[in-house]
C-alpha cells in the first residue's frame, strides 16, 4: 500500500512539473481530477491544443504508454480536436512526443 502511495505521489509531482513548465511557456493547463481520464493534462496554446499523458521514470530510461493507453489517449484527442502527446519525465528533463507519429513535438513551436 505504501509503495502505491509513493508511486502516486511521484506521478502527481511529475504532472505538476510538466504543467508548470508549460504554463511558463504561456499555455493554459488543466489537470484531470485524479488522473481518471485518458489525458492527465489538457493544454491550450494560442494555436494548438494538446491532450497529454504524463509518464515519469526515476531512471534516465523514459517510460512508455501501453497500447491500450495510447489508443485511449488518441481517441480522446480526436474528440477534443487536440494533438495526443506523451510527456516523458526523467531526471534529465521532459520530452514531448506525439502518440500518433512517435515524433518529438515542441511546445514552443507554432505547429502541432
Amino acid at each position: 500500500m505504501a509503495q502505491k502511495q509513493n508511486q502516486t505521489k511521484f506521478g502527481t509531482k511529475a504532472e505538476k512539473k510538466v504543467a508548470d513548465q508549460l504554463r511558463r511557456m504561456g499555455a493554459k493547463v488543466e489537470r484531470s481530477p485524479g488522473s481518471r481520464g485518458a489525458a492527465d493534462l489538457k493544454v491550450k496554446f494560442d494555436k494548438k491544443t494538446w491532450d497529454i499523458q504524463v509518464k515519469a521514470s526515476r531512471t534516465n530510461e523514459a517510460a512508455e504508454l501501453s497500447a491500450r493507453d495510447r489508443q485511449r489517449l488518441n481517441s480522446q484527442a480526436n474528440r477534443d480536436n487536440a494533438t495526443p502527446v506523451l510527456a516523458q519525465v526523467t531526471p534529465n528533463g521532459i520530452e514531448y512526443k506525439s502518440t500518433r507519429s512517435g515524433r518529438k513535438v515542441d511546445p514552443k513551436s507554432k505547429k502541432s
